[in-house]
């Protein structure tokens, strides 16, 4: 497992406070976590490679196939399980947390949506293919309906490619993941498993590739600018709020363990 953004770079990448790459091989069983919670974030779950079994205090229970999306509202409090299947021993998934409003947004009941890969936007062009798993690109929209502006995109890139693309102009802040190949953004290069911080900008943004092919991911967001206090599990806007969703993740936890006697 590898995550990325860490506490003290939450302002600087404000919406978006957790981008995790979980990569596992020669996986003969499930593998995963138990049950746990979170609060005040939206959680973008999207397995690669293998299916991921999501269960919930919302009451969503959903196997995701390899392509399929699924977002969950934490909200005030919300305790979650998921468990991966591998495929040809191999597991593969991403995970990507935004900040949700300060107000009453980010202390919404807490609820779950999953979308399957069929469902989501195609854009093929001449050197590359992008999946539109928020947001919009090109005309094409997911079918998401999000809680903040934010485009979440899942790009492959042919060899001595380039793919363009401009942005929300409220959509500042953001990076860029690599999963596989190499790519050349502003005269940086990027390798496997690298993230590139965005400069703030509304500019176009161009990503070119050379003679290897690259499969990459793009996040740009709308910044909230609002405080960001992190526990780890949970992002609040102000303490009293994060001491509010800790206590009804503590309170859904016992309840599960009431539940399992």
């Amino acid at each position: 497992m590898t995550a990325f953004i860490d506490v003290e770079d939450l302002h600087e990448l404000d919406p978006f406070v957790l981008w995790d790459h979980f990569e596992a091989k020669e996986i003969i069983r499930t593998t995963g976590l138990d049950y746990h919670g979170h609060s005040g974030v939206d959680a973008i779950s999207y397995p690669v490679t293998g299916r991921l079994r999501h269960l919930d205090s919302s009451g969503n229970h959903v196997t995701l196939n390899s392509g399929d999306i699924h977002v969950m509202t934490s909200g005030n409090g919300i305790i979650h399980k998921d468990t991966m299947t591998p495929q040809d021993g191999r597991v593969e998934s991403f995970s990507l947390w935004t900040a949700l409003p300060a107000g009453h947004k980010e202390m919404v009941d807490a609820s779950s949506t999953n979308v399957s890969s069929h469902h989501i936007p195609l854009v093929e062009e001449v050197d590359s293919a992008t999946k539109v798993l928020i947001g919009n690109y090109k005309g094409s929209v997911s079918p998401i309906k999000y809680s903040i502006p934010v485009t979440y995109l899942d790009i492959i890139i042919a060899p001595y490619g380039v793919w363009h693309f401009q942005p929300d102009k409220s959509q500042t802040t953001g990076f860029v993941y690599i999963r596989s190949g190499r790519a050349y953004i502003g005269g940086n290069q990027l390798h496997p498993h690298q993230m590139g911080t965005l400069t703030p900008s509304s500019l176009p943004l161009e990503i070119r590739t050379g003679s290897i092919g690259t499969r990459l991911f793009v996040s740009l967001g709308e910044p909230l600018h609002q405080p960001l206090i992190s526990s780890g599990c949970s992002v609040h806007s102000s303490a009293v709020n994060m001491s509010l969703g800790t206590e009804n993740i503590k309170r859904l936890m016992a309840a599960k363990r009431m539940s399992g006697l």
